[in-house]
């Protein structure tokens, strides 16, 4: 009778594990990412990785003379800042950052200009954004292409260059602004916007601009849109019933669409990623100000985790998430008593 109780034991166990591999690559626990610190108070602007053993955090520190860019890497064993980049002593910030193949491509803001900074294995050169914006509100770049949006004077801008040069581009009647922009590939694209008639998201197919008639919640924003090798995509977002904010998440594929409203209270998904078991995780407003806290939603079901303990802390906010490999990656900043928010990294596996 023991004997076969071990049997059956043993087949519960192995049929778990069968049935439900997500589970056994599952991060357990945040860990501290040691940081080299810049001149406080310092904004993350964006987090990017390319497996394991590279990525790059991009932000600004606040120097005597006004802001000025801050760039870090990771090597798969430690994050130092990165100083080579043409202009990085001067004043300025860098935003968005992209793979394009093997090379990196970021966004960099200075004196009311743009540019694009690129590295490759032989160092780092600069691609000029040929248009003044008052404000650049977000930038993409896959193999073939890359896009830059904002506004001007005469209102929104979205410039495309194609590998060659810069064209504008139009978009559809009655978008007033796009609020973000990401792409799979050089022909398909997509852009959440503000529309007159509310939020609306956009696609470029390769040849325009078109409403997507995505079913977006009534009175919703969107925060990011994530877009997957397998054609899923998915978006996250607020919407107000009452006057209340409350996160929203939409899944689509060629089925059509799926909205859900996990216990998020009003948190923003700008930073949502989808992490290396298949859920998604966000980072969330903490009830522990010595502590990071970061929420994992898959499907219906939404748990929480926590950072690691921070001596002395006030407030720490995670501001970015990468996938790195099997490993995720946080970046953000810590204020501790009696100073300026600084930089603060934390990795969960690996």
């Amino acid at each position: 009778m023991n004997g076969l109780r071990a049997v059956v034991v043993c087949l519960v166990i192995v049929c778990a594990a069968v049935v439900s591999p997500a589970a056994a690559v599952t991060p357990r626990s945040w860990t501290p990412l040691p940081v080299p610190a810049a001149a406080p108070p310092v904004t993350v602007t964006d987090l990017a990785a390319r497996g394991p053993r590279e990525a790059w955090a991009t932000g600004y520190e606040t120097a005597a003379d006004g802001l000025r860019p801050v760039l870090y890497r990771w090597d798969g064993s430690a994050r130092n800042r990165d100083t080579t980049f043409p202009g990085a002593g001067e004043p300025g910030g860098l935003e968005q950052v992209r793979f394009v193949d093997r090379e990196v491509w970021i966004l960099r803001t200075r004196a009311g200009a743009a540019e694009i900074l690129r590295r490759t294995a032989g160092g780092w050169s600069v691609l000029p954004v040929p248009r003044t914006l008052w404000t650049y509100q977000d930038f993409t770049a896959v193999p073939g292409a890359a896009w830059v949006v904002g506004e001007d004077d005469s209102g929104l801008k979205i410039l495309r260059h194609d590998g060659s040069g810069w064209t504008t581009q139009a978009a559809p009647d009655g978008v007033r602004y796009l609020m973000g922009i990401t792409a799979r590939t050089a022909s398909d694209v997509w852009a959440w916007a503000d529309t007159s008639t509310g939020s609306a998201i956009l696609r470029w197919d390769g040849t325009a601009w078109r409403d997507a008639d995505v079913p977006l919640p009534p009175d919703s924003n969107v925060h990011t849109v994530l877009l997957e090798p397998s054609g899923r995509v998915t978006i996250g977002g607020s919407r107000y019933t009452e006057g209340v904010a409350r996160t929203y998440l939409m899944t689509g594929d060629r089925h059509g669409w799926r909205t859900t409203h996990p216990p998020l209270g009003d948190t923003g998904a700008e930073a949502m990623v989808r992490g290396p078991d298949g859920a998604l995780w966000l980072p969330v407003r903490s009830d522990r100000a010595f502590r990071s806290k970061y929420a994992r939603v898959d499907g219906s079901r939404t748990t929480f985790s926590y950072g690691p303990e921070r001596q002395n802390a006030i407030d720490v906010k995670p501001r970015a998430l990468a996938r790195a490999g099997a490993s995720l990656m946080s970046f953000g900043t810590a204020e501790i008593y009696g100073s300026k928010p600084n930089l603060m990294s934390e990795r969960l596996g690996g």
